[in-house]
């Protein structure tokens, strides 16, 4: 059996092109609940004119072609250059839109030798790299789906490492038409360096050897000779001047609009190229923040685009310390840990499972001191020896030639940063008694549940239901990334109606139940290749570039220039791609918070992770009253649970309690020596996260040639539901619980428990030289002149 990372690749199937009825349908259905009943019936009237127009017609038949000739048709030549992803423009008037993880803590943090942030940061590269080499030798397990064992496209992986988002004119006559792409180094394996941001000074670290036919990459330094390093680099950042420091802070320029960025790039580039390609052909940046974030508003805030501080009229914060056009991770100086990247060119289930592996193998570190390899995630990846007559690298300082006009434009780029961080707030909470559990109970899907949650909430304090995205994974086609599903419809409109009307409780769980299901089935047919969003977007991409694809389709009937096509260009699209809420679901136990910015500047963007008995909630927005969002919220669920008792009675229910993670937080204070937090806080890890990794060997081998090996019925797979929330209740049934105690020891390849026992006496103190071992309803009526009358080009 193929077992290479990208052996499935070529038997996934295609992402089909959507019929024009059912995208037509799907569209009016998305808009209903957002527009007046006058634009309504406008929409109505032009519904038949879609499906019958011969430009419509024309551009599908191009799409069709397309799908003929590529892996994926939304990345041809043509289409894929407009087509917006979860953000529509890029940049605009709110935060960077770079999603987030904020990592669970280290499992020694609440110790009496905590780790440091150099220690921490050295384990997670260390681990990061282990997870490159693997990639790159295409022996990482490939990613399957839990419920059906079927493989998914790891084509998002290329994209993890060594690569950078850079803007480009589309069109050199028109400096507005702006787009993105991706520069990657000239060969996938040629990136051996990391780039390391401190005090916004930016350093250059060679972390791998050359890659060798037989033997491939080896990594350079050990952890105690890489933590090493990474402590030179903070006190040299801390010794240079504050003014100094200011003057090469050159990361804010990758928070500015498109149009901006690309001429400050260009600009930046004419002296400065060296170092530019340093920077974008990085496996990836370590941004060492020099703050100490403790509570969960904060943590979210650093991680997410750190801090804005002025001292004496100068930027001191950790903003500036940021390349937001590629993959981060953040330590803070009190080693709270986490992940940024682009959205544009790297998947959000690509980057869980990334972070979720890293994490596990950092946490992994203590079996190793044991047994070596044993204990890794993927196949050993030697460290060149201390004693080796090879010199290892040393670390460089990337000085920046900035003429006066580049250093303008980085301090408007900074305060502009300054004033959006200043105008946004993140909000962070907690819902108990309140997962996949009770929505079990339920029999609803527990995403579902949330997003009607949501809307009803959102219903409660505006009277009005918003255009709302949900993002969901499309990865079971070949090459295929995300689909967006809009959340509103009608049956969602009458559940927020019916929710705050004197209905009785049985009437308002109706109501709530119905909407859930179909929201369900709603997301079920989006993975399915069934959405619309994606194709809407083709369509109108395809229109844009007609010339283009006149000549890259000669043989086809042309395009014609004189008719605009129906609805695609409609004034009420834009309320599709200017979404108020932007809410996206992930579900790991390696973290403890998860984001997302707002997609328009009015707007919210709420991240949520679901655990059985809890769901942890992240809601970011712009002068809007965020707290009181999320207290609604709380209120909104509480009622949802009693309407829904009352509607059933007869099912016998009590309090759930605090998840087992949260529970072993709140008391861990109570140890104070190593091996008690280290054994209690294993407990807290689910086994199967360890024992059924993707990147650990399936135990099963094929017994014939024709025999497939399925992955095991606990299987989990790290990051597979950042986007795919239709898998929930599947994964609730069929995989261990995320925060239970271990289970099935004995039968356990890695037996974390009995390691972590050994761990605490034979630890050595060469690679963890810190750690000493101690033994009436309202209307929906949307304002005609907030919708653009024009044609908008979207690109990300």
């Amino acid at each position: 059996m193929d077992n290479g990372t990208f052996d499935h690749e070529q038997a996934l199937p295609k992402l089909p092109v959507p019929a024009l009825v059912s995208t037509a349908e799907q569209i009016l259905q998305s808009l209903k609940p957002i527009v007046s009943p006058e634009e309504y019936k406008l929409l109505v009237a032009q519904n038949s004119d879609f499906i019958n127009s011969k430009t419509i017609r024309a551009i599908q038949a191009r799409l069709v072609r397309s799908y003929e000739k590529n892996d994926c048709y939304l990345d041809a030549e043509g289409i894929s250059t407009t087509t917006p992803g979860t953000y529509g423009e890029l940049r605009g008037k709110t935060l960077p839109r770079n999603p987030f993880f904020v990592l669970e803590d280290d499992p020694l943090s609440k110790t009496v030798v905590p780790p440091t942030q150099a220690s921490r940061a050295s384990a997670l590269i260390r681990s990061a790299l282990r997870f490159a080499c693997a990639l790159r030798s295409e022996v990482l397990k490939p990613d399957v789906s839990p419920k059906s064992g079927n493989p998914l496209t790891m084509n998002s992986y290329h994209n993890l490492f060594g690569t950078s988002r850079i803007p480009y004119e589309v069109d050199a006559r028109n400096r507005q038409k702006i787009g993105i792409s991706l520069k990657k180094t000239e060969s996938y394996n040629d990136s051996r360096h990391i780039i390391v941001i401190s005090n916004s000074q930016f350093y250059s670290l060679e972390v791998l050897t050359p890659n060798k036919k037989d033997i491939g990459h080896k990594l350079w330094f050990s952890r105690h000779e890489l933590r090493q390093i990474l402590e030179d680099i903070i006190a040299d950042s801390e010794s240079t001047d504050i003014i100094d420091r200011t003057r090469q802070s050159v990361g804010s320029v990758t928070t500015e609009s498109k149009s901006t960025w690309n001429y400050m790039r260009i600009k930046l580039a004419e002296e400065n190229k060296e170092q530019l390609d340093l920077i974008d052909s990085a496996l990836f940046v370590v941004c060492l923040d020099h703050e100490s974030p403790t509570t969960d508003d904060e943590k979210v805030s650093c991680i997410s685009h750190g801090t804005t501080r002025i001292q004496k009229g100068i930027q001191v914060g950790s903003c500036t310390s940021r390349w937001y056009d590629k993959l981060q991770i953040i330590v803070t100086k009190n080693a709270v840990a986490g992940v940024a990247w682009e959205s544009t060119s790297l998947d959000g289930t690509s980057v869980l499972r990334f972070i979720s592996d890293v994490y596990t193998d950092s946490v992994l570190r203590l079996a190793r001191q044991i047994n070596g390899s044993n204990y890794t995630l993927w196949p050993k990846a030697d460290t060149v020896k201390i004693d080796s007559e090879v010199v290892k690298p040393t670390f460089s300082k990337l000085s920046f030639n900035l003429s006066n006009e580049l250093f303008k434009g980085l301090h408007l780029a900074e305060t502009r940063l300054a004033d959006l961080i200043s105008q946004h707030e993140y909000v962070t909470t907690q819902i108990p008694n309140f997962g996949k559990t009770f929505a079990s109970k339920m029999q609803v899907s527990a995403d579902s549940l949330f997003q009607v949650a949501v809307q009803i909430s959102y219903y409660a304090l505006y009277g009005k239901v918003p255009s709302t995205a949900e993002p969901i994974s499309l990865r079971r086609f070949r090459k295929a990334r995300t689909e967006i599903v809009s959340v509103q419809r009608d049956s969602v409109l009458k559940a927020c109606q019916v929710f705050i009307s004197q209905f009785s409780p049985e009437e308002k769980w109706e109501y709530v139940a119905l909407a859930c299901n179909e929201h369900a089935k709603q997301v079920s047919q989006a993975m399915k290749g069934k959405g619309f969003e994606r194709h809407l977007s083709a369509l109108r991409s395809a229109y844009i570039q007609k010339d283009l694809l006149a000549k890259l389709y000669p043989d086809m009937e042309k395009i014609n220039d004189n008719e605009i096509p129906p609805l695609i260009f409609d004034p009420a699209i834009d309320f599709l791609y200017q979404t108020e809420l932007l809410i996206a679901n992930c579900g790991n136990p390696a973290l403890n918070l998860f984001g997302v910015t707002p997609s328009i500047a009015s707007g919210f963007g709420i991240g949520y992770i679901i655990k059985d008995e809890s769901i942890s909630v992240v809601a970011c927005s712009q002068w809007r009253q965020t707290k009181r969002f999320l207290t609604t919220l709380k209120k909104v669920i509480e009622e949802i649970k009693n309407d829904w008792a009352k509607a059933h009675p007869e099912i016998k229910t009590k309090a759930i309690g605090s998840s087992r993670a949260r529970e072993l937080e709140d008391t861990v204070d109570k140890f104070d020596d190593v091996e008690s937090h280290v054994n209690k806080f294993i407990k807290s890890l689910p086994q199967e996260l360890i024992n059924s990794n993707n990147s650990l060997e399936y135990k099963k081998k094929p017994t014939s040639k024709g025999d497939s090996v399925a992955a095991p019925s606990n299987y989990i797979l790290g990051g597979y539901d950042y986007f795919n929330v239709g898998e929930l209740e599947s994964r609730s049934n069929q995989l261990t619980r995320a925060n239970s105690t271990l289970v099935s020891r004995s039968g356990s390849a890695t037996n974390l428990k009995a390691l972590a026992d050994q761990a605490v006496t034979t630890i050595s103190e060469k690679d963890e030289s810190n750690v000493k071992v101690h033994s009436p309803p309202l209307s929906s009526r949307s304002n005609k002149n907030s919708i653009g009358r024009k044609l908008v080009l979207h690109s990300e």
